[in-house]
């Protein structure tokens, strides 16, 4: 056989596998894929710093009540995901920096469509000092002062005086 032939069939043996693998879609190349039954839709964005950089390796969650779908923002600082349709909160978490969080949001994905997201990452609140009701504060200055007069009370009342004799108590 000559070399131009052995390419040729080289050539062809491989466009057939390219098309049994287009057709049984293990190559991905369908136009609109498929996602859980229907198209679904598209939810991407940018993750920025409170500083203006892009974040790299930022977690970012889609929820729709019991399913939860995540993806990592790349070295870009972009992120991408395909979600079937219906309605989400996404919200984002870098762990490389926990001292930053992001705005959560809402969105409807519908088939087909492509949703553009940005978190812009703030630093984050300092924890609430929790509040106690009025007077509360009062009482409890009043049972930590009540409960061991109490309590040394009733030990007196039941221990014999020490040190005394017993024809002394009658």
């Amino acid at each position: 056989m000559s070399p131009i032939k052995v390419s040729r069939i080289f050539t062809l043996a491989v466009l057939g596998v390219t098309l049994v693998l287009l057709g049984t879609n293990l190559a991905y190349a369908a136009l609109t894929p498929k996602y859980y039954g229907g198209a679904g839709g598209t939810i991407s964005g940018l993750v920025i710093s409170p500083a203006g950089n892009l974040v790299d390796w930022a977690q970012i969650y889609a929820r729709n009540g019991n399913q939860t779908f995540e993806a990592f923002s790349g070295f870009s600082g972009l992120y991408l995901m395909r979600v079937p349709a219906g309605e989400y909160n996404v919200s984002v978490y870098d762990p490389y920096s926990p001292q930053w969080w992001g705005q959560s949001a809402n969105v409807t994905v519908t088939d087909n469509s492509t949703t553009t997201l940005n978190f812009y990452l703030q630093a984050q609140p300092p924890s609430p000092v929790p509040e106690f009701p009025p007077y509360s504060s009062a009482l409890i200055v009043v049972l930590a002062l009540a409960v061991p007069c109490l309590l040394t009370r009733r030990i007196r009342s039941t221990k014999p005086p020490t040190g005394l004799s017993h024809r002394f108590l009658r």
